[in-house]
């Protein structure tokens, strides 16, 4: 968010302090710093300047892994995003604004295990980066955050065994982020999530059951075996991306978590 649009000075620099209290891991007091920023913005009817706090409000709870109140946070922030919507429409930054809450959204229900709910924010979610990318394609933030979705939402798919629908969503998450890496080659966190999605859509594809048999009554093995070859190729390129990874930041337990995943998938790949 430009910070540029927030005209009161005095809540800019409640929320400089909040970010900077945050960077230095110090929580509990940037939440109270949000607190008071919040009264203040409510109190002046600064719409922009409360989405921000309450996003920011609610990254700290999701950090922190306290979800029930990252997800009433992130609710309220999704009805300020709308408003702000509902006044600007055309309005791209409020448009991701309100895709970003969607997805973290999707992503605390699904947490809960509340699966219907959450696919349904991340259906939202990607019908707005899918808008978005029409009118601005070679915007690189709205494309990662759209793969970031399309990779959740795939993911919250896999563990449904909604094996179909997971692929077409995989796929073009792969997509975004091996366009991205053109770009940016030297990128860990868009090299993360490509990882991250061929090693879903890996398993996904092995998963996958052929339901349409021939006439014979024998199942198509050929085709049967080529998804499987495909998903092992994507399973083994998400190693060799995870592996090297894991090299350059060997402390990351995000990294050591998805290898992990990776190396069980392979497991029950061959």
């Amino acid at each position: 968010m430009s910070r540029s649009k927030i005209k009161n000075l005095l809540l800019l620099k409640q929320i400089h302090k909040a970010v900077a209290l945050i960077k230095k891991g110090k929580y509990e007091k940037a939440l109270q710093t949000l607190d008071k920023s919040e009264k203040a913005a409510r109190a002046a009817e600064s719409t922009e300047a409360l989405y921000y706090i309450l996003f920011t409000k609610g990254g700290i709870f999701y950090s922190a892994s306290r979800y029930e109140e990252a997800l009433e946070v992130y609710e309220s922030a999704l009805e300020v995003g709308e408003n702000l919507l509902s006044k600007a429409p055309q309005n791209l930054d409020y448009q991701h604004y309100t895709g970003t809450t969607l997805g973290t959204l999707g992503n605390l229900l699904w947490k809960k295990g509340n699966f219907e709910a959450a696919a349904e924010k991340y259906a939202l979610a990607m019908e707005i980066y899918d808008a978005l990318l029409l009118i601005a394609p070679e915007n690189s933030l709205f494309r990662s955050y759209a793969g970031e979705n399309l990779n959740n939402y795939g993911g919250l798919l896999l563990e449904m065994a909604s094996f179909e629908a997971a692929k077409p969503l995989l796929y073009q998450a792969s997509e975004i982020y091996t366009a991205l890496l053109v770009d940016s080659p030297d990128n860990l966190s868009y090299q993360a999530e490509l990882a991250s999605v061929l090693s879903k859509l890996g398993s996904a594809l092995i998963k996958t059951e052929i339901k349409s048999p021939v006439s014979s009554g024998e199942w198509l093995e050929e085709e049967c075996g080529d998804e499987r070859s495909k998903g092992q190729g994507f399973l083994k390129r998400a190693l060799r991306i995870q592996e090297d990874l894991l090299k350059k930041e060997p402390e990351s337990k995000q990294v050591q978590k998805e290898l992990a995943l990776t190396k069980e998938r392979l497991g029950e790949a061959f």
